[in-house]
């Protein structure tokens, strides 16, 4: 019965959802017409997704050139659609590459100076090359399946690539004469036995070789994750004189890959557990070109990740986890360097508190060597910063580079030149070109597409937290308003936990939108992000919607006692972590008026055997045995009977990392309990809902929400009376 009840409530909200659809895109769109019409300068939603980003910066091996790709989103066309770009250094001279719709992505430079890429191409995607001779681009790969990921060999005759694995029979298409007899043994009597009688076996034969059923062994199957191949390339198109051979076998995931200069090892990150589940779980491990031969040289009980050679040759430089009595998530980074001929691995980055590689716990991008094999280039977030360092690998010292205004996004560093993007939150984007440590020049930007705006930029708040702590963000205000006007307020978690706010551009969260429509936005970093150091990374550690829910309660309690915002009309968001923050909130308070939950987890129990559980693994004390209870008196489910909030819930049917189930029994819940709520699954969509129609439609969603409850608009769509079960 309550199954029934349950997938009734779900089939109403896709009718609503299905019926309300086309009253929010064409409002938001009509918003946008009239405001072209009047001149207006009013950023709305429909123009706030589709602005223009750059990406992605790539140095020519000269260093004489830079790619980087050009990329908006259409909602006419309902898609993202990206360009190829290149500009001359010395010049500062610019001109786009490509103007096809189809996809383009990972930009690397062969070493001859021909511009390599990925291209999605009848229905698989093939490494490209542009000569920039004028010539067409093509295709140099033709791989089944397509390619995951590639790095050119020193000598540009090879690629190494993630693909998909061969299938078993053809690994053990080597087999030696007397297997082979075997094998045609054992089909005979296969053969047999299917034209035998089933009713005279004892034991009938099962068969995992069918396209109705599946049969898991494991929690993910190995053939679902690309193996690592080395694949002989021409210098027009596929190279159909060498065998592609493939180097690595479940239970093996490879992650990155890093070639020798001497082209015959390659440093490989890779998770040896033969899945993405545990997925912090990276090792570095060498490997050779020829024979295929692996050995791991990390240790093997510390995340280490995104090794790179010097270019001598005689030293590998890669990220590791600090500590080996924490997990990857709950560690910051050293950048460790290993001498290729004693074996020797040293720490080069000393007990500093920055996070290394990125903004995220773990680093998204290798370290880059200068062309004098002593120093290694990489960004590190301190706080709401994000900038660019050397460490110089002799002495053990770490030397700040530069101090940005925004955030560095992209980095590239060849022959001497450097090229990053920096971006802020009322800026999308500028590259920048030079030499390290000395001054930079704009060699294109994105900036023009917001400067009719006027957006402001936000201030950076650092604001009390729970028990002498702090919550550092950036509070947006409505044109013209002050510090002293008790403005409506929408507060804003990020995922993660792991990660922090920083002063950069966003393609998903419209918080100037919101605030031109009245609202005072506050996007948070309590305890638990990164960037702050190593106690404030591990401020939830065991302890997930707790301290660092009292560390944002206290933030609000000191803007509202400073008249800044009014107490009495806050709305509360997030998305992923910021989702199950969301969740939380409404579980442990009634004061806020509104609240909407993307993609986030309800129940920290139920959610351990239905998302990846790599987040409760890492953060709790073996999740499905020790901390079990903890994490239920955790969960938001837990007091569930206590929400009141008018809660909107969204998620994508096709989110793995936190199955869209945890969003649907939370609605089960709030409905029982007869709490406004409403429940949005968009098809198709993973864990970031991406579609630009469904993006404007649940941000179009989102402020409706909001203005209803916060503002008390009730032209503005809410949610129709929930029945409560008495």
């Amino acid at each position: 019965m309550n199954a029934d009840r349950n997938q009734t409530q779900i089939k109403q909200a896709w009718l609503v959802a299905f019926l309300t659809l086309s009253l929010l895109f064409s409002s938001a769109l009509a918003d946008s017409a009239s405001s072209d019409q009047d001149n207006s300068l009013e950023f709305n939603l429909a123009r706030f997704l589709e602005i223009p980003i750059m990406m992605s910066p790539v140095v020519s091996p000269d260093g004489q050139q830079v790619a980087w790709l050009h990329s908006r989103r259409s909602l006419e066309d309902d898609k993202r659609i990206t360009r190829l770009w290149l500009g001359d250094v010395d010049s500062g001279k610019a001109r786009q590459l490509t103007y096809i719709d189809g996809a383009a992505g990972a930009l690397a430079w062969r070493p001859d100076g021909a511009l390599s890429f990925i291209r999605a191409h009848e229905e698989a995607a093939q490494v490209w090359i542009n000569p920039l001779d004028g010539s067409e681009p093509r295709p140099v790969t033709d791989i089944e399946g397509g390619v995951g990921a590639y790095w050119w060999s020193p000598d540009g005759q090879y690629l190494a690539v993630f693909a998909d694995p061969a299938d078993p029979e053809e690994e053990d298409s080597d087999s030696t004469p007397e297997e082979a007899a075997d094998e045609m043994a054992d089909e005979e009597a296969d053969e047999a036995a299917e034209e035998a009688n089933p009713l005279d076996a004892d034991i009938f034969e099962v068969s995992d070789d069918r396209q109705d059923w599946t049969v898991f062994d494991r929690l993910e199957q190995p053939q679902d994750y690309q193996q690592l191949w080395i694949v002989a390339v021409g210098e027009n198109g596929p190279c159909t004189e060498e065998e592609a051979r493939q180097l690595t076998f479940n239970p093996q995931n490879p992650l990155h890959v890093a070639w020798s200069p001497d082209g015959k090892t390659l440093a490989l990150t890779l998770n040896p557990r033969f899945t993405g589940l545990v997925d912090e779980d990276h090792r570095v491990a060498l490997v050779d070109v020829a024979s295929g031969d692996l050995e791991i040289i990390s240790d093997q009980k510390r995340h280490a990740s995104m090794a790179a050679f010097s270019p001598d040759g005689k030293k590998l430089a890669f990220y590791t986890d600090r500590s080996s009595d924490y997990r990857a998530y709950l560690n910051l980074k050293d950048v460790a360097v290993r001498d290729l001929a004693s074996g020797e691995t040293t720490i080069t980055t000393g007990e500093t508190q920055l996070t290394l590689g990125g903004s995220g716990s773990t680093p998204g991008a290798a370290p880059v060597w200068d062309k004098n094999s002593r120093h290694v280039y990489l960004r590190a977030a301190d706080g709401a910063s994000l900038d660019l360092y050397k460490v110089d690998t002799r002495k053990s010292k770490l030397e700040q580079l530069t101090d940005l205004q925004g955030n560095m996004g992209g980095m590239s560093l060849s022959a001497g030149t450097l090229a990053y993007i920096e971006s802020s939150l009322d800026k999308p984007g500028t590259l920048f070109v030079g030499r390290p440590g000395k001054k930079m020049k704009a060699l294109a930007s994105v900036n023009d597409s917001v400067e009719n705006y006027n957006l402001p930029a936000p201030q950076l708040v650092r604001l009390p937290g729970f028990e002498n702590g702090f919550v550092e963000g950036f509070l947006f205000l409505p044109p013209g308003a002050g510090m002293d006007e008790k403005l409506p307020a929408i507060i804003e978690m990020h995922g993660g936990p792991f990660y922090r706010y920083g002063n950069a551009w966003t393609t998903r969260y419209p918080w100037q939108v919101l605030a031109q429509k009245g609202f005072a936005v506050l996007i948070v970093n309590p305890r638990g992000g990164t960037a702050y150091g190593e106690e404030f990374l591990r401020g939830v550690h065991r302890n997930f919607g707790t301290n660092d829910f009292k560390d944002i309660m206290a933030a609000i309690d000191d803007l509202a006692d400073r008249g800044v915002i009014d107490a009495d009309r806050l709305g509360f968001t997030g998305y992923s972590y910021g989702g199950l923050m969301t969740n939380v909130v409404v579980s442990r308070t009634d004061r806020f008026k509104a609240a909407v939950s993307i993609a986030g987890i309800w129940n920290y129990v139920s959610a351990m055997g239905q998302n990846n559980p790599q987040l409760f693994i890492d953060s709790y004390d073996q999740p499905w045995d020790g901390d079990l209870q903890l994490m239920w008196e955790h969960s938001p489910a837990s007091r569930a009977n206590k929400i009141v909030t008018p809660t909107l819930i969204m998620h994508g049917t096709e989110d793995h990392p936190v199955d869209p189930r945890q969003s649907i029994e939370m609605f089960s819940y709030l409905q029982l309990n007869g709490t406004p709520s409403r429940l949005v699954l968009y098809p198709g969509e993973g864990h970031g809902i991406n579609k630009p129609s469904h993006m404007i439609d649940y941000q179009t969603r989102e402020l409706q929400w909001f203005l209803h409850y916060v503002m008390g608009q009730e032209d503005a769509i809410g949610a129709e009376d929930a029945v409560p079960v008495e």
